[in-house]
């Protein structure tokens, strides 16, 4: 391990000691002895964050042609986009720019041109996506059969009963009847969830008009209504939005 120049902020040096057994590749090393060419006190609180990262395995973004032989986009945007990170421990940073890779359900962080993907150190994060309505992204709600305590949720309702958007991605793999070599073609499907938080259980939604009042209980025939008096298909996350919000009114009654 390369040690690091000698720095004049004896606080810094403290922390950045602390992880001299981070598995950290050199190159990232000099990247973040490069903040240094910040003003101090932004640049105390973007190395903090940074090495707070390392910590917990900071690793560099995949290169593209590692996705090469995979045909459809991972990310939900291609392009960054402006956002903020809030740590578990409270800290909240916006000099980071943003994406986040639906097929790993990952963040990725770039900053000054480099590329991170972020670990267990980061609680949620909002993206600021160019003409489009902000996005809140979420992680630590229970675990089901498909995810985890640590797989991030698109909140699109905080209440007493929650609504969360599960979007991910498939890989298909498609064999040709005439191919070269047995070759196979794999590409990426667009899986979107619905996930209604309640008592602390996670309750996904059928993806259907029909069988989705089911799950309401006691209010499924006024959900069936509401359903039917606004044509609701059930094809988009304006339609769950709809319904749970609905819910939450008829149980306040």
């Amino acid at each position: 391990m390369i040690r690091p120049l000698l720095l004049r902020e004896r606080p810094f040096i403290a922390v950045w000691s602390s992880i001299d057994n981070c598995p950290l590749p050199v190159a990232h090393w000099l990247f973040i002895r490069n903040l240094y060419a910040i003003k101090p006190a932004a640049m105390k609180h973007i190395a903090w964050c940074l090495l707070l990262l390392c910590q917990c395995a900071l690793g560099q973004i995949p290169k593209e042609e590692e996705l090469n032989t995979i045909t459809g986009n991972p990310y939900l945007f291609k392009e960054w986009n402006d956002g903020v990170v809030r740590f578990t421990s409270g800290r909240t940073m916006n000099q980071f720019k943003l994406k986040f890779d639906c097929l790993k359900n990952s963040l990725l962080l770039q900053f000054q041109g480099n590329a991170f993907a972020t670990e267990s150190k980061v609680q949620e994060f909002v993206m600021y996506p160019k003409k489009k309505d902000s996005l809140l992204f979420r992680r630590g709600f229970p675990a089901t059969e498909k995810t985890t305590d640590q797989t991030y949720f698109h909140v699109l309702i905080q209440g007493k009963v929650s609504l969360l958007r599960l979007i991910a991605r498939n890989i298909i793999e498609e064999k040709q009847l005439v191919s070269v070599n047995g070759r196979v073609d794999r590409r990426l499907e667009e899986i979107e969830q619905y996930y209604m938080l309640q008592n602390n259980q996670m309750i996904l939604l059928p993806a259907n008009s029909k069988d989705l009042p089911e799950v309401f209980g006691d209010k499924k025939e006024a959900i069936a209504q509401f359903i039917a008096a606004k044509q609701l298909r059930m094809h988009d996350a304006t339609d769950f939005v709809e319904v749970v919000n609905k819910y939450n009114e008829l149980l306040k009654e």
